[in-house]
């Protein structure tokens, strides 16, 4: 029996990587204007308009990729929107250090410290490791750019 799974595969990733932003996107919606103070981080001097960006970026790419319309363009959506988040990863992890240490410092309940230290190593492990699955994302992303049509798409429908 030759079963060709690779259409299944192929179409599972283009679906979890939309609901992944698809989800993010909406989260940040809820959460507004979250957005705003991330992309504050980046561009400081728009970052209204850039957080709004990020969100629209976000949720129509990412709902584009889990129906598979405009496949293409709605992973373009997802990399140019990861693209910023890069230096946000580089200054937080730069940044973490000397805060949790600051933060530690304060706290002056004993119990609490080993919490607070423990919450601040976490912090910046999110930060080491959240460039590297952004890389995966942003790579993931790139190849349906590249790629397009996949099975069980509704573009197939379409063209």
């Amino acid at each position: 029996m030759d079963y060709n799974i690779a259409p299944i595969m192929e179409a599972a990733l283009r679906i979890i990587l939309g609901l992944r932003f698809l989800y993010s996107g909406v989260s940040n919606i809820i959460r507004w204007p979250h957005a705003i103070g991330t992309a504050r981080e980046v561009f400081p001097a728009g970052a209204p308009f850039f957080g709004f960006m990020a969100v629209v970026l976000m949720t129509a790419g990412g709902l584009g990729l889990t129906l598979g319309v405009q496949t293409q363009l709605s992973a373009v959506m997802i990399a140019v929107f990861i693209l910023p988040t890069f230096v946000i990863h580089v200054r937080w992890r730069r940044l973490f250090p000397a805060m949790v240490a600051d933060l530690t410092r304060t706290v002056t309940d004993d119990d609490l410290r080993p919490q607070m230290q423990f919450i601040g190593k976490h912090a910046i492990h999110a930060h080491d490791v959240g460039w590297q699955d952004n890389f995966v994302f942003l790579v993931t992303a790139l190849y349906f750019a590249v790629r397009a049509h996949t099975a069980f798409a509704l573009d197939n429908l379409l063209y």
